[in-house]
Order: C-alpha cells, then structure tokens, then sequence
C-alpha cells in the first residue's frame, strides 16, 4: 500500500452493477454502446466522466474549499476558473467479468492489459503489486488459460469461458498476481478472487471484449396503453456486473507542498458512473492503493 506523501496512486473500481459508460448514438445494431478504446477495442470510463461523479460523491457540502483546489474552480459570474490539483486518468479494464461453467464467473485478463498497468505505473512512479506477466499464446491444438493455484475454474485441466473451451494449467506467476490483486480489492475474502482469475491470451481476452459484453433491450412504454411505443425500442450495452477498471489519480506538478492534506480528505467508498443510474447502473466500490 502506498503512503500518503506519494504524488500517485492506484485507483481501482469495482463494478457491483452492470456499468454503461456510453458514447452516445452509433450505426452498428448497438443503439448505445459503451466507451471503448481506439486502438485496443477494450471497454473504458473515460476520465471526464470519473472526475465529475468523484467530485459529486465526495461533495458534503461543508468542504467546499477542499473541492475547490482538489477538483477545480467552475467559472462563474465574475469569479475566475481554476485547474484542480487531482489528476485523473481513464479507468481501463483489468479484470473483464465473464461467464464460466465452473466457478460461476471468471475474472479475466491477459498479458497486454497488465503489461500496460505496469508501465503506467512504473511510469508515475507508484508501486506495482506484481512484477512478472508470464505470456499466454494460443496453439493450433487449442486455446490455452493459465490459473491460479487451487483454481475453481478449472476440471480436468479445461477452463470453459462463454463459448469457449480453453486448456488450463496452473501457473506460479498468475498466484502471485491474482494474490496481490485480490489482496488490495477483497481484503476481506481474497480467495473470492484468487479462484476466479484466469489470464488468457490478447486475442482471447479481445474476443471476450466483443462478446461477453451485455447487450439490453430497453422499450419505452406509452402511458395510457402501456405497449411499446413507436419506435421506443433500443439495445444498449454495459460492462458485465463483477468486472474491475484500473487508473490512477496524480497530484498536479505544480502543487509544491506535501500531499496528504489531499490524500486525507479523497476517500471515495462507492459511485455511482455512467447512464442509466435509475435502473441500478454503474454501482461501482472504489478501492485506492
């Protein structure tokens, strides 16, 4: 765990509800798609969007002064806008929550998802969990998975995610990632976690991405017949109840004085993010390390 003078940190979000971070209207048969990646397809929440409900949430009314300098001053009437001091970056999938025949659900990932989370946090100077990603690659004999120790995904040395039928072996690596993982997001049942996860290849995990996502039927009702009415008939998609997003949040360079000030006072539990919060969406539990 990081201590409070370090200028970055770690910021996870656990979906506890189906997320639906769109981008507005499409072309494809999805009507409302979630945000994604340009060059990787992957699903995202998009900074503008974290900031926004971060600042709502940690708003209680008697702090706003630390609002203020922490998140940025709104321009209004005479006053003159201000940066805020914290820094956010996109949240990027981690962990992609999918069906498994056994297990119930898989945390899945591969190794480009957690190189990239490595980089960037070597990058900003934070400690990462884990220091190896051992490299997953499919064979003409079939897909393979690699699983933690005492894995419940795993019989007969198969995994079975959605469609697919994968060879499964485990792996000293992926115990040790989905240990120091699990440790940080479940610490109170981190073998919830640590039996769930499987590390798959990218071209898996990108097919998972295209697939695996949900895809909803949403009508709107007239009020005086209660049938659909015309035209009221859209699919949306959302990023699967149980899935993890990973970013961080940074101080801003020119914030000179020790941090924990800032640190202190940023302690979001649970957000709501994205459309649809009406219905149950984008319950997300926020967990900084």
């Amino acid at each position: 765990m990081s201590n409070h003078s370090t200028r970055a940190k770690l910021l996870y979000l656990h979906a506890l509800t189906p997320v639906h971070s769109g981008t507005g209207q499409a072309v494809a048969v999805v009507d409302l798609p979630i945000a994604r990646e340009k060059a990787t397809g992957w699903p995202i929440i998009p900074a503008s969007s974290l900031k926004g409900v971060l600042r709502d949430a940690l708003n209680n009314g008697q702090n706003k002064e630390w609002i203020n300098r922490a998140f940025g001053r709104d321009v209004r009437g005479e006053e003159e806008g201000e940066a805020g001091l914290l820094c956010f970056t996109d949240q990027r999938i981690l962990c992609l929550a999918v069906r498994s025949y056994f297990g119930t659900f898989a945390y899945a990932t591969c190794p480009l998802v957690l190189e990239r989370f490595l980089r960037d946090a070597h990058a900003m100077g934070i400690a990462a969990p884990f220091a190896k990603v051992p490299p997953v690659s499919d064979s003409p004999e079939g897909l393979n998975a690699l699983v933690a120790k005492g894995s419940a995904l795993a019989r007969n040395s198969r995994v079975y995610l959605e469609d697919l039928d994968l060879v499964a072996r485990e792996d000293d690596a992926v115990t040790q990632i989905a240990n120091a993982l699990a440790g940080t997001l479940f610490t109170n049942n981190p073998q919830s976690m640590v039996q769930r996860f499987v590390l798959v290849s990218d071209e898996v995990f990108n097919f998972l991405c295209e697939t695996a996502v949900e895809v909803v039927a949403r009508v709107r009702l007239q009020d005086d017949t209660k049938t659909v009415a015309p035209g009221a008939l859209w699919y949306e998609e959302a990023v699967p109840a149980e899935s993890i997003f990973s970013g961080a949040v940074l101080v801003a360079d020119h914030y000179r004085k020790n941090p924990e000030e800032l640190w202190n006072n940023f302690q979001p539990s649970l957000i709501q993010v994205g459309g649809n919060s009406t219905v149950g969406r984008g319950l997300c539990r926020v967990v900084m390390a």
